[in-house]
């Protein structure tokens, strides 16, 4: 009969995380038993009892096996060879063994029938040791010595071995493959182990649960009256049979915690170890309105509450919601509801919100009511004075509290729109404090009760104005040597004057200085924009005449010179004729003049007296006809003792004229003479000369 070779793979590990394994001292008396496939996770911790103290033992002669050892206990059902591999979980820890037997029990273990502590680094082999079947030593190491590998045993039905596992250098676990030919008791029959999976019903999600662990043993051990089971928080402690948990027992890791059934046979020595996770499912987890209200209707309302789904659900796929109008119906799942008719006193819905992917499902409710939106009251309208600008910067964050007209603005939100549809779409809401044209306007606006949703909509007006608009001439003249005060005066009709003299009224459009200087006025409308101007009044007066000089008897070349004084601005005109800025006259003609000075600023004019031009007519015509009948210098009398001869062109005296009567008449012994050139000479009191002719014409 050909013998087959098993291998079984059994795990001796380590797991950092989620305290799956504990670390343990174990002894040859309590020695792990390899059954089966049975898995296997312990770390070596220390030596427990010296079983080498008692006198039937003898300490493997290969190596002093004290720093952290395991020990197994084998037991063949039938016959063949038994082989393994310890294999180092991290691939270099050093690992040494021996193996005692057959014997009965671990008093009586005797001598160490295969012994290795080779340490594979100083051999230059794989830390992987054991016996296989090409070996042919029983006995290696320690240090560089052997390959780490024995002598398989040949082993026969009921032997009893023990396997002591050192764990010379290092700190991991390390596996097991066992390679035989021979067979090993059978593990216990069991039922299938499946997993405990709850909701967390409690209602704070926050993944524990009281698991009933004696339910599930009698699931596991239904059927199989020879089979019983504990259950353990580590693979090492189901190993070692050692703290079971309670019948009643709540996970210590969140929402998912691996436990260990060890099944062991109430007859025989073999137990088996099986996993499985205790689960506990979130509550699905959901937003509850707790409070909706149905706003601004006069008539019962039809709700649709699919139309909720989402919100409530927050969009998960994995969630399924269905509505009820009881309790009772909720509970049973009867009578499922899309839409209700909401009486005016309100009503409470009932949901049941159902994951899909857990079956966990949970029952709420909330309320439907009736309300209104707050009453408004109308604010003012803002009023914004223009002053020139193009745009300007809208101040809203009284409107709020005007309309609320006393109820407490942390009670609502009011949001604010250019237009109606920007409203009605709640889109690009208007900031507190708004850039925008200089323009009036209409605004809206929308007040939400921030508790129930519902709403009130508004509006109010923006009204840009201009600021009052007058004349005020930049530059004002006061005159000095006027007795009356001057007044300053812009348009009447504003609301409200305030001069830089401090005077100020409702009607004081004008008032009196009599002090040059520099005057301003602000004149106010009646929305309050107001605008303010500013004159410099300047001093000015009549002019003073303080002399005419004249210069005659030079026709065409006459001339009149007028000097004045005065802190005015002066024009000048020659006998009421157009005024000019020279103050001198030329072609003058003979006789009186006078030359009117006017002030240009306002502050009047001054006449001179009248003054003489001098001079002697170039011609004359003594024919009777009314004109330029008589030779006369016009004024001569203000000459006294001055006198005129008159020549003909060969030097004949014709006529002798005096101061008081300076005018000839053409004739000569009271005849006419006839037409011709006549001199004649002027000779004034003071000795001057002067000569000249003219013509007679008839």
């Amino acid at each position: 009969m050909i013998a087959m070779q098993k291998s079984y793979f059994i795990l001796f590990v380590l797991l950092a995380f989620n305290n799956w394994i504990y670390s343990q001292v174990n002894d040859c008396t309590n020695a792990i038993i390899l059954c089966g496939n049975t898995p296997v996770g312990v770390e070596p911790n220390g030596i427990g009892f010296d079983e080498f103290s008692l006198p039937g033992n003898f300490v493997p002669p290969c190596y002093s096996f004290n720093t952290a050892t395991v020990w197994f206990e084998i037991n063949i059902d039938q016959a063949g060879t038994l082989g393994f591999d310890i294999v180092p979980g991290n691939g270099t820890d050093d690992y040494d063994f021996a193996v005692y037997g057959p014997v009965t029990d671990c008093a009586n273990l005797g001598r160490s029938i295969r012994c290795s502590s080779t340490n594979p680094q100083n051999a230059g082999v794989s830390a992987n040791t054991g016996l296989n079947a090409t070996e042919t030593d029983v006995t290696e190491g320690p240090g560089g010595n052997g390959n780490g590998y024995l002598q398989e045993l040949t082993v026969n039905a009921g032997e009893r071995y023990y396997l002591l596992v050192d764990r010379a250098i290092g700190a991991g676990g390390f596996s097991i493959n066992l390679n035989v030919t021979a067979t090993f008791p059978e593990t216990p029959d069991y039922n299938t182990v499946q997993d405990i999976e709850v909701c967390d019903v409690v209602g704070n999600n926050d993944g524990f649960y009281d698991f009933n662990l004696a339910s599930q043993a009698s699931s596991i051990t239904s059927g199989h009256p020879d089979s019983q089971v504990s259950f353990h928080a580590s693979l090492g402690d189901a190993n070692l049979d050692q703290n079971p948990l309670p019948n009643t027992y709540t996970n210590t890791t969140a929402n998912r915690q691996t436990i260990y059934a060890r099944i062991s046979s109430r007859t025989g020595p073999c137990s088996s170890i099986e996993t499985f996770d205790l689960i506990v499912n979130r509550d699905p987890v959901y937003i509850n309105p707790n409070q909706l209200y149905i706003c601004n209707v006069t008539t019962v309302e039809n709700y649709d509450l699919a139309a909720l789904n989402d919100q409530i659900t927050g969009s998960d796929l994995d969630l399924n919601i269905t509505y009820y109008s009881s309790s009772i119906d909720a509970f049973t799942n009867r009578g499922a509801i899309t839409n209700i008719n909401v009486p005016f006193s309100g009503i409470e819905i009932f949901f049941n919100i159902r994951n899909t992917a857990t079956g966990c499902i949970i029952t709420d409710s909330f309320r439907l009511d009736y309300e209104y939106g707050p009453i408004l009251s109308q604010p003012d309208p803002l009023i914004y004075c223009r002053d020139d600008n193009t745009t300007l910067t809208y101040d809203l964050s009284d409107i709020e509290s005007e309309a609320l007209n006393g109820l407490d603005p942390d009670d609502f939100d009011t949001y604010f729109y250019e237009s109606t549809a920007n409203r009605a779409n709640d889109v690009d809401r208007l900031p507190i404090s708004w850039d925008a044209s200089a323009n009036s306007r209409t605004l809206y606006f929308r007040t939400i009760n921030s508790a129930t949703g519902c709403y009130t909509d508004g509006s109010f007006d923006i009204l840009v104005v201009d600021s009052p608009d007058y004349a005020f001439e930049e530059i004002q003249y006061l005159c000095i040597d006027d007795p009356n005060p001057f007044t300053l005066q812009i348009d009447a009709g504003f609301t409200r004057y305030e001069w830089s003299t401090g005077q100020s009224g409702a009607t004081l459009n004008s008032i009196t200085v009599n002090q040059p200087g520099t005057y301003s006025v602000t004149a106010f409308n009646s929305y309050g924009c107001s605008t303010t101007k500013t004159t410099q009044v300047l001093a000015s007066e009549r002019a003073t005449i303080v002399d005419v000089e004249v210069v005659g008897l030079n026709y065409p070349q006459n001339e009149a010179i007028i000097n004045v004084t005065g802190q005015g601005a002066y024009e000048f005109s020659l006998d009421n004729g157009g005024y000019t800025s020279n103050n001198s006259f030329t072609g003058l003609s003979r006789g009186y003049h006078t030359i009117t000075v006017r002030d240009l600023n306002g502050c009047g004019s001054v006449q001179s007296q009248a003054f003489l031009i001098l001079d002697y007519p170039r011609y004359f015509t003594p024919n009777g006809d009314g004109y330029h009948d008589t030779w006369e210098l016009i004024g001569l009398n203000e000459y006294p003792g001055a006198y005129v001869r008159i020549y003909d062109r060969y030097g004949k005296l014709l006529k002798e004229l005096s101061a008081q009567d300076a005018r000839w008449d053409g004739t000569y012994l009271d005849k006419i003479l006839k037409p011709d050139d006549y001199w004649f000479e002027l000779v004034l009191p003071e000795g001057a000369r002067v000569t000249g002719h003219f013509s007679l014409i008839n």
